[in-house]
């Protein structure tokens, strides 16, 4: 029997090893970060394979999501340097049927400013939330139901109000997102000022 002989790691060896966890590492980061922020990096067929498909409304059902100007309700191109920007969610029954949503919650839509910060030449990107609809409100846990009948739309609105300051909504870019049962709609606006 022979006997047992410690392998020894040279230092190349160890500094390729080290060099390859690193890599591995800033890509599963950087992987998690874009899909975070609205971005992913594995295409469409690739991630349809990989996981199963959200949540989305039910046949017949469509819906309409638009950053506006509350003054003019015009689209925004980009966000103003102050005041107020409008997010409207419109859900349509567009089927022959009536339907009905349920919601675990009072709580049946939500919107959500994320401002994204990108670090080693957009490797990594980390949105960060700066507003949400559902600050500083009671939201009640009761569940509720949302009926439509056929061709009724129901429309959710909320007001986002940018300091003129700038402290909280500096340049740069922003992913503005509304939630509705299961659908993540989000539109990617950029603030010049």
């Amino acid at each position: 029997m022979k006997p047992y002989r410690s392998r020894t790691s040279t230092p190349g060896q160890i500094t390729i090893t080290v060099i390859i966890l690193v890599l591995l590492i800033l890509f599963g980061v950087s992987f998690v970060s874009h899909e975070a922020a609205g971005e992913p990096m594995v295409p469409a067929r690739l991630a349809q394979l990989l996981h199963r498909p959200d949540p989305t409304l039910p046949e017949g059902m469509t819906y309409d999501f638009e950053i506006l100007d509350p003054e003019t309700q015009h689209p925004l191109p980009i966000l103003p340097a102050s005041g107020s920007v409008e997010f409207r969610f419109a859900v349509t029954n567009d089927s022959a049927l009536p339907m009905k949503l349920d919601f675990p919650s009072e709580l049946q839509c939500e919107f959500v400013a994320r401002r994204v910060h990108t670090y080693l030449g957009g490797l990594l990107v980390l949105p960060l939330e700066v507003w949400r609809s559902s600050y500083f409100h009671n939201i009640r846990r009761t569940p509720t139901i949302l009926r439509l009948d056929p061709g009724q739309t129901e429309v959710y609105v909320a007001s986002w109000t940018i300091d003129p300051a700038g402290a909280l909504v500096p340049a740069g870019e922003y992913r503005l997102v509304a939630s509705f049962y299961g659908v993540e709609e989000t539109q990617p606006l950029t603030k010049p000022f």
